[in-house]
C-alpha cells in the first residue's frame, strides 16, 4: 500500500511538474506574440492609415496566350505592405490553363466573375496520397489512374492554399474567368523574404516575378556579362535550373521530354490555352462532400468534433456569395461577412473574410 501511494504521489508530481513547465514556456511566446500584435495595431493606426483606403492600380500588367496577369506588388503600395499581402488578378480566356504553381506564403484566392463560366481548380499537397482513384476497366484490364481532387469553382467562391500548395486553374466555360489572388506574405508559414515568391511547375514565365526594379538590375546584369558565356536563365519554371539528365534519370523519363518539362523556349507566360478541351477525371464525391457539409451545419455541434478530417481531407471552397450563411448581410452595399466558416485552412489563414460588391 506505501509503495502504491508513494508511486501515484510521484506520478502526480511528474504531471503537475510537466503542466507547470509547459505554462511558463509558453508565456514568453505568448507574450512576444501579443507584443507583436500591439505594434502591428498601433503601426494601422499611426502610420498606415487603413481607414482611408485608394484605388490601386497594377504595377504590371502581363499578357499571356490565353489571358492577362496584372500586379499589385507589395513593395510599391503602402496599403499592402501595412496588411502584409501582394495580390494578382487573372483573367482566364475560354480554354485557358493557369499553370501550376506555388507560393511562398498562404494564398487565398476569391473568384468575382464566372456566372456563365465555371471553372476547374486542381490542388497537390505534398505528402498526402491520391484521394481518388478511376474505376478498373474489365475490358481493356488497364491500371487504374490516381490523382488528388479537383474542384468546380464559380463566382462568389474563395479557395485557400497553405505554403507550397501546388494549385492551377481551368477555364471551361465560354465567358472569362476572373480571380484574385491574395498571399499573405506576413505570415509565419513564409520562411522568404516579404514579397510574394511563385515557383511555377510548368511554362516559361518570364515577366511574373520581375518587378521594375529587379527587370532594371537584371538588364544592368545581362550588360556586365554580355560575351561571358551563356548566361543561366534566372526565370521560367522549377525544372529549368536543373541539369537535363539529371531531370531523365529522376524521373525515369528520356531526355527529349525532360526538355519539354523545362520548357525554355516557350514563350506564352502563365495562361496557356489548351488546344482541345480539357478532359479531367471529376469525382461524384465533390457533391456528396457539400451534402454532408450542409447537413453538419445544422447538426449538433457537440457531437461533431471534426477528427474524421486530416490535413489532407480538409476543405478548400467555400461560397461567400450567399446571404443566407451570411453572419451580417447588408442590401444597400451588397455587404457579406462571415466569421465563422467551416472551411479548415482558413482558420489557420485568416481570421475572417469580408466581401464586399459595389452597385451596378
Amino acid at each position: 500500500m506505501a509503495s502504491s501511494s508513494l508511486l501515484c504521489l510521484t506520478l502526480l508530481s511528474l504531471v503537475l511538474f510537466h503542466n507547470c513547465f509547459a505554462q511558463i514556456e509558453q508565456m514568453p511566446l505568448r507574450s512576444r506574440q501579443q507584443m507583436q500584435q500591439r505594434k502591428q495595431q498601433q503601426r494601422w493606426q499611426t502610420e498606415c492609415r487603413l481607414d482611408r483606403l485608394n484605388a490601386l492600380q497594377p504595377s504590371r500588367r502581363v499578357e499571356s496566350e490565353a489571358g492577362i496577369s496584372e500586379y499589385w506588388d507589395l513593395e510599391n503600395e503602402d496599403e499592402l505592405q501595412c496588411a502584409g499581402v501582394s495580390a494578382v488578378r487573372h483573367t482566364i480566356h475560354r480554354r485557358g490553363l493557369l499553370l501550376p504553381f506555388f507560393t511562398n506564403a498562404p494564398d487565398l484566392t476569391y473568384i468575382i466573375q464566372g456566372m456563365y463560366s465555371r471553372g476547374i481548380q486542381g490542388a497537390v499537397i505534398p505528402g498526402c496520397p491520391e484521394t481518388y482513384e478511376s474505376g478498373q476497366s474489365q475490358q481493356s484490364q488497364r491500371s487504374q489512374q490516381q490523382h488528388q481532387k479537383v474542384r468546380e469553382i464559380r463566382e462568389g467562391d474563395i479557395v485557400a492554399a497553405p505554403a507550397g500548395v501546388a494549385q492551377w486553374f481551368y477555364n471551361n466555360g465560354d465567358s472569362p474567368l476572373v480571380l484574385v489572388s491574395f498571399v499573405d506574405v506576413g505570415n509565419q508559414a513564409n520562411q522568404l523574404d516579404l514579397s510574394a515568391r511563385r515557383f511555377h511547375l510548368g511554362g516559361n514565365p518570364q515577366k511574373d516575378q520581375r518587378t521594375e526594379q529587379e527587370m532594371r538590375l537584371q538588364s544592368r546584369s545581362r550588360r556586365s556579362e554580355k560575351g561571358a558565356g551563356e548566361r543561366r536563365n534566372p526565370n521560367g519554371n522549377i525544372f529549368s535550373g536543373f541539369d537535363v539528365k539529371i531531370l531523365a534519370e529522376s524521373f525515369n523519363i528520356d531526355t527529349e521530354l525532360a526538355r519539354k518539362l523545362q520548357s525554355k523556349n516557350d514563350r506564352r507566360e502563365r495562361i496557356v490555352r489548351v488546344r482541345d478541351e480539357l478532359q479531367i477525371l471529376s469525382p461524384s464525391r465533390i457533391h456528396e462532400e457539400e451534402r454532408r457539409h450542409e447537413y453538419r451545419r445544422g447538426y449538433d455541434y457537440e457531437e461533431y468534433n471534426g477528427m474524421e478530417e486530416t490535413f489532407c481531407t480538409l476543405r478548400m471552397r467555400h461560397n461567400i456569395d450567399r446571404p443566407s450563411r451570411a453572419d451580417i448581410f447588408n442590401q444597400k452595399k451588397k455587404k457579406t461577412r462571415e466569421r465563422d466558416i467551416e472551411l479548415g485552412y482558413l482558420d489557420k489563414l485568416f481570421s475572417f473574410i469580408e466581401n464586399t460588391k459595389a452597385n451596378d
